[in-house]
């Protein structure tokens, strides 16, 4: 009788061990990588939407300038042979 609540008792700690100083820190641990993969991939899809925004912007001041030098008069400078 005693054995068996003792030895009852070892595995109770055992199986308490096991859980709270292995399962739940690897499944926290996981938590918190698929939240930074999450975070990481937020960062970057908004970096690429940053940057092309920035590329459409970009060309469109590009495409108003070109407009604009194309009736405009540009000086230049005669080569001597």
């Amino acid at each position: 009788m005693l054995a068996e609540v003792l030895f009852f008792g070892i595995v109770i700690y055992l199986i308490y061990k096991v859980l709270f100083d292995f399962i739940l820190p690897v499944s926290h641990a996981g938590k918190q990588m698929r939240q930074q993969f999450r975070d990481m991939n937020e960062h970057m899809r908004q970096q690429q939407q940053n940057n092309y925004q920035e590329q459409n912007n970009h060309q469109n001041t590009s495409t108003r300038k070109a407009e604009k030098v194309e009736g405009d008069y540009i000086d230049f400078e005669e080569v001597k042979k």
